[in-house]
């Protein structure tokens, strides 16, 4: 799936993702291809992107995901 990680002015995260694991407001949820669509708020925690065979965490004070057919968009 595409996915996006970013701020007004800044992007972390910009490509092709197996998968993304966020602080969702209810609990952690791990978003995977194909996923169905939804938008939901996101509280302080760590977002893992797992790509390439590697994966990558940053930490976040909170945001929005939202999830589309197209892939996944973080917006910090």
């Amino acid at each position: 799936m595409h996915l996006v990680i970013a701020k007004v002015d800044q992007v972390f995260f910009d490509g092709e993702a197996l998968s993304v694991t966020v602080p969702g407001s209810q609990g952690e949820m791990t978003i995977l291809g194909e996923h169905m669509p939804l938008i939901t708020t996101l509280k302080a925690g760590t977002i893992v992107v797992r790509a390439d065979g590697a994966e990558q965490s940053m930490q976040i004070n909170g945001g929005i995901l939202e999830v589309n057919r197209e892939g996944a968009t973080v917006v910090l």
